[in-house]
């Protein structure tokens, strides 16, 4: 049976008319219609409401206000969440009725990401607010319908010779060390049944600490990374269980080699699958195996595109693809509305971390990973993050995801409140690589 038609669409549509003329003075085009339903704390909207419908101007999401019968329940301060944080008091009593004595306000109710199709659902959470007059109404709209370009963040400058001489600081600081790697061995065998602490043995035979100190995770200045845990190879373990790891630490100058419990998916350094960054029995492993390229100057034209802060034609280059939130932060734009203010945070972070990747490395990485997942039966063709771009402190976070779901290797922005990552030498540009093109 469909629902009753609005029978205070003539009212609503009379107590609206001084925001939709105020609107469209401002070159804001509202319309009047139907609402998408929608629901909050509040509770759940008829189906039947109208009011005003304004889009937003590049697609990404629309406001709609309309006006209701509104009653306070408690004294004004003491609504909202509760001290101890957790209960939601309602101040307010809100209806759509709009007969009876109680005021009348307007209700703006912001839709991001809703589409327009047969089989969407049938209504979504939204946030909404109650505001008291026209004015406030159209500062709202206003703020929102243009809040892409006013918001907007600045992309970094290019500093290709701050990189180039950033890369050769970091390179000269690993030839150095590798010259004369100062290691101490300090692996615990008691956590490891006999035949592990054969492997443990023959592990430590191969330890190349020439190798094992140039490939070590280096900050901006040359020196090793103090927080840096590296899983050379696991003893016995599961990827997303916790088992021994060989590890490497490092003490200020010097690299600390120990077994310790870690989960091996979590692992940001996790080289159980490029030995060749630690182990001497894998010395001769050619360059295009360890690179995914056939010489360092394969690499030029893409790194230099990086060091010029020009992601988008370096991985264009590659022929990999950039969804359109990450496209819209690469060119500074917010991805929405609600998240507006984390822009610059994430602005900043995407090309920073996009600088140190090898896109052409990124479809191998990803098969990687597939390959893992595949041998202990776990689903497939779901992204992988990469890293974070930070900010939120929430257990869903926005990360930037890998996947390839036609063979051709795809950025996007993904939240999840996973710990899984990409091992970073996967799909960063490998620290000899970087060397060679300083």
């Amino acid at each position: 049976m469909a629902e009753a038609l609005d029978r205070h669409e003539q009212r609503r549509r009379v107590e609206l008319a001084g925001v939709s003329a105020r609107l469209r003075e401002l070159g804001i085009e509202p319309a009047f219609g139907a609402l998408t339903p929608y629901y909050d704390f509040y509770g759940r909207v008829p189906g039947n409401l109208t009011g005003l419908v304004v889009g937003e101007p590049h697609g990404t999401g629309r406001m709609q206000v309309t006006v209701v019968a509104a009653r306070r329940i408690v004294p004004p301060g003491e609504g909202g969440l509760s001290a101890d944080g957790h209960v939601w008091t309602r101040d307010v009593d809100i209806a759509h009725d709009l007969s009876g004595g109680d005021d009348v306000v307007f209700e703006v109710t912001l839709l991001e990401g809703v589409i327009d199709e047969p089989e969407a659902p049938e209504s979504v959470w939204a946030p909404r607010q109650l505001l008291a007059d026209d004015e406030a109404v159209v500062d709202a709209v206003r703020l929102w319908h243009g809040y892409r370009d006013m918001l907007r963040a600045t992309p970094p400058k290019p500093a290709a010779e701050r990189r180039r001489s950033l890369r050769a600081r970091v390179a000269a600081a690993r030839r150095a060390a590798a010259g004369a790697p100062r290691v101490r061995r300090a692996a615990d065998e008691a956590a490891l049944e006999p035949q592990q602490r054969a492997a443990l043995a023959a592990h430590l035979a191969d330890l190349d600490e020439s190798r094992l100190a140039f490939n070590f995770p280096r900050d901006r200045s040359g020196r090793y990374v103090k927080s840096a845990v590296v899983a050379l190879t696991g003893y016995g373990t599961v990827l997303s269980r916790r088992g021994p790891w060989l590890t490497v630490r490092a003490d200020g100058d010097t690299l600390v080699v120990g077994v310790e419990g870690l989960i091996g998916a979590n692992q940001d350094h996790r080289w159980d699958r490029l030995p060749w960054l630690w182990s001497a029995a894998h010395a001769d492993t050619p360059v295009a195996a360890r690179w995914q390229l056939p010489d360092a100057g394969s690499a030029r034209p893409v790194v230099s595109l990086l060091d010029r802060h020009a992601p988008a034609e370096a991985f264009a280059r590659c022929g990999v693809e950039l969804d359109e939130e990450l496209t819209a932060l690469l060119a500074g734009y917010p991805v929405t509305y609600g998240l507006a203010q984390h822009t610059e945070t994430w602005v900043k972070r995407l090309y920073e971390q996009l600088q140190l990747c090898a896109p052409w490395r990124l479809a191998a990485a990803y098969e990687v990973h597939q390959e893992e997942r595949r041998s202990v039966r776990r689903p497939t063709g779901e992204p992988i993050a990469l890293f974070g771009l930070k900010g939120l402190n929430q257990q869903s976070k926005p990360m930037v995801g890998l996947d390839a779901p036609d063979g051709t290797a795809r950025l996007s922005m993904i939240w999840s409140a996973s710990n899984v990552r990409l091992s970073r030498e996967l799909w960063q540009c490998p620290a000899d690589l970087e060397a060679e093109l300083c």
